[in-house]
Formats: structure tokens, sequence, C-alpha cells
């Protein structure tokens, strides 16, 4: 890994090409690691700059508003209780503020840039979708983002992206080694990059759609395993492992035979949904709050885990969150979003959250910036003081890795 663990202390003494694919949808204290310690400036986050795109859809500029818009608003900067004695582990995770990510809808940079400008923040992590055929990762595109200052946490989906309809591949045929020249370019890249990225194989694998699809959750292990031992074999140790399942209570029980060990897991993660009124759940007339939502999983690897050998101190990320509207009482859906922050308190393993902007049906929409209740909720929460990362640790992180890459 090239991030070492670092200690910010603020104030005070140190102590490819776009996939196209959107088909994702629907305690204890954080233990601060040993480490070397740096001291760091913590100062509020930049205002967004502006961007536009290329005719490959690559980000050159980010967006400026339109004449008559508001401008972009800074994030309060963080307190300095928040920005004292931050730890930051070389897997990323933190224990001051949260790292705010999003799986723009359709997988669009310009959409993500129109969320940043509304929220007056940028996004710390950005969702990419691959397919395990796929060599280039990061693509053109997650390298632009990347030199923009946003960490990328790719997908590397079991299926054929660079064939019509993205036709699913089995477990099996991973393992067995038809996909390491995807795999070895994947890794090459990613360890060229000397950059931290975020990789997650086949997101959501408890889930109907995929459980005993794609193979046996064994030949899912496997597969897992595999992906990781290639890229540790071609030096990728700056990639950090996500294991993601659905969070649903109904699937716990699936969970066990799922995981790969947690010498090839860095984080868990799993997605915190409310559906009321969405078409494809017609009994789900009641709101599930995002800590309703999130919180049995949590609970489940805090007590159940340890008994199936998954490490209950591993940092947590909520890979896909959101609510749709919901029916009848639109502030209901405001304070969705606004409650995460304060809910997070509670949950403290819990380091990072993405939204999934997106639209599965007229009733089953997620987006943020179609409904105003939902954008003004969504813009409070991630500009909350408990949520922003002290820019102190990005400076940390960059320093960091320039050092490493001038080492190397």
């Amino acid at each position: 890994m090239v991030v070492a663990a670092v200690l910010v202390a603020t104030g005070c003494e140190p102590d490819g090409e776009p996939s196209g694919d959107a088909s994702a949808g629907p305690a204890g204290s954080l233990p601060a690691p040993p480490s070397p310690t740096v001291a760091g400036v913590s100062t509020p986050p930049p205002p967004v700059p502006s961007t536009s795109l290329d005719s490959t859809g690559v980000p050159t500029a980010e967006p400026t508003p339109a004449p008559g818009d508001a401008a972009p608003l800074s994030p309060p900067a963080p307190s300095s209780s928040a920005a004292t004695n931050c730890h930051i582990t070389e897997i990323l995770a933190i224990d001051c503020g949260v790292w705010w990510g999003i799986s723009p809808w359709l997988d669009r940079d310009r959409r993500l840039y129109e969320i940043e400008e509304a929220a007056g923040r940028r996004m710390d992590t950005v969702h990419t979708w691959h397919g395990i055929d796929q060599p280039n990762v990061p693509n053109e595109r997650e390298r632009a983002l990347m030199a923009r200052g946003r960490f990328i946490h790719a997908n590397i989906e079991a299926r054929r992206f660079t064939r019509e309809g993205h036709p699913p591949v089995r477990y099996r045929t991973i393992t067995a080694g038809a996909f390491d020249s995807s795999l070895n370019s994947q890794a090459r890249a990613i360890a060229a990059s000397d950059q931290p990225i975020f990789i997650t194989f086949d997101h959501e694998a408890d889930a109907d759609k995929r459980y005993y699809t794609r193979g046996t959750p064994e030949e899912f292990v496997a597969a897992w395993r595999h992906i990781v031992d290639v890229y540790r074999r071609n030096d990728a140790d700056n990639a950090i492992f996500v294991w993601n399942v659905t969070g649903y209570r109904g699937n716990f029980d699936r969970l066990p035979r799922l995981w790969p060990g947690n010498d090839y897991v860095d984080w868990l993660s799993w997605e915190a949904y409310n559906m009321t009124g969405c078409e494809y759940h017609p009994t789900w007339d009641e709101v599930h709050s995002f800590e309703r939502a999130m919180a049995p999983m949590y609970e489940w690897v805090q007590t159940e885990g340890p008994n199936h050998g998954i490490d209950p101190d591993k940092p947590v990320m909520i890979a896909e969150m959101g609510t749709v509207p919901i029916p009848r009482d639109p502030q209901a859906a405001r304070r969705w979003y606004t409650e995460i922050p304060e809910v997070l308190r509670e949950y403290e393993r819990v380091r990072a959250v993405q939204l999934w902007d997106g639209k599965t049906a007229p009733t089953c929409d997620f987006r943020v910036l179609e409904h105003p209740y939902i954008r003004d909720g969504y813009v409070e929460a991630g500009r909350a003081p408990s949520i922003v990362v002290p820019d102190g640790v990005r400076e940390v992180i960059a320093d960091t890795l320039e050092v490493a890459g001038a080492a190397g």
C-alpha cells in the first residue's frame, strides 16, 4: 500500500472507458492504529473548481453555474475537536469525518458535477462499474476524477462489459484464469496509478439475482481470492478490497459462505434504502429511516460476524443509499437525509457513505436533484461538520503519495 498510516493533528501537538452500466440499486469506536504522526493544517474544503466534458466524456474543467444560478457554497470548516487527533490507516479508514461519495445517474460525470455544485462540495468517492473482461481500470475518465481529488470505488462485475447485453460470467471460469489477461492489466494500471482505489468484486453477491446464478458461494469466494491474488502478484498494494452485500436481514444466513476471509477483505460494505411507495415493492408501506435500513447488518457483524471469522473491527462503507420521495410527506424524505450525520455518531465504524443517484421505475426514483426536499436534505447532510473530512487529511494523503512516488 502506498499510503502510510498517519495521524493528522490540527490546532494542537501531534499525539477504460465509462462502463455505461448503472445496474446497482436497490457501536464501538474505530480503533486508532499505531502509526507515525504528521502535523497537518485544517482549512475548509476549497470551492469546487470549474469543469466541462470533452468530446469523449472525459472531464476537462468542472462546470460553472449558469447565469443567475447561485454560486457553489463552501462547506463549514470542521470543528477543532473533529480535526484533532485524526487517524487514517493505510486502507483509508478515518476517525474524523466520513468519506462522502456517489454513484451518479447513468454513471455520468456531468451529473456528478451538477450534484457537487448543488451540494457546495466535492465528492470524496465516485462509484464506477466495470466488467471482469475490461483491462482498463482505472480508465481515462477515472484517472481524471482521481487527478481532481476524488477516490474511485470500482466495482468489477462478473459480466462481460465488452459484449452486448453484458452477459454474466461463471465464477469458476474466473478462478480458472480465463480473465487473467484483463485482471493483470487492471492490477498493473492500479499499481501504476500510485493512488488508493477501492475495489469490489461482484457487488450484492447475496442478492437473489446473483446468489447461485453465477456459481456457488464457495465459487464466489474462490473467484474473489483469485482476483486479490492476481492484484497482489502485480504489486497493486494500493487496491483496497471492499466486500459488498445487500444488508438485507433475510439474506444474513447466506453471508458466512460468501465471506472471502479477513486476509482478503479490507472494508465491509452493504446498502441502506427506503422504498416507500416504490412499485417494485408494493407492500413497502412504511418509511425505513437510514438507521433502520443500515443498523441490522451492522449489529449482525458485531454480534454474529466473529462466529463466522469476520473481523467486526473492519471499517464499514455504506456503498449505496437513498430514499424515494415519500408519498404524502415530502418533508419525511428531507429528514431521511438530515438524520444521517447524527445516526453515524452512534455507528462509528461507518467511515464511508455513497449515494445511489438512480431511477429504476417512475415511483422508484432515488435521484436527489429532481426533488427539492430530497435535494435540500442531502445537501444539509453532506455539509455537516461530523461528515466533512478535514482538509488536512487529504493534504497528508497527497503529500505521502508524492513522497512514495518519488521514492519509487
